[in-house]
């Protein structure tokens, strides 16, 4: 993992032990222009979370066994299109962590509709 996705990740899941008083600690990435994040329902602390045990130990790392490699997911939503070509929207990043895709397996039956939406919140977040 490289050393500014540690420190994002140490940050925001220390940013998570703090006690809230309106849902972020202030402060935080995700407080400081709330326009940027589409998901008001989704909460990118828990999408941290899910983020981490289901997508991290394949996007954020090398897998040598695999010869094309998972993209980081960095700026994803900054961006017009997904690395498949496919439009950058909430729907198809959906899709895609749903079905599946290449070497991506389904998560269909691993991860709930408030899982996604939180993800989703997450990735909207990861800059």
């Amino acid at each position: 993992m490289k050393p500014r996705r540690v420190i994002m990740l140490f940050g925001l899941i220390l940013g998570s032990m703090v006690p809230m008083s309106a849902g972020l600690p202030s402060g935080s990435a995700m407080d400081q222009d709330p326009g940027r994040n589409r998901h008001d329902r989704g909460d990118p602390r828990h999408g941290l979370d899910v983020f981490v045990a289901n997508c991290a130990p394949c996007h954020e790392q090398e897998l040598p066994d695999l010869k094309v490699q998972p993209p980081h997911l960095e700026g994803i939503f900054q961006r017009k299109r997904l690395p498949s070509g496919a439009p950058a929207t909430d729907a198809q990043v959906r899709k895609t962590i749903i079905h599946g895709r290449g070497t991506m397996p389904a998560f269909d039956q691993r991860l709930g509709d408030a899982d996604l939406r939180d993800m989703l919140s997450y990735l909207h977040n990861l800059k």
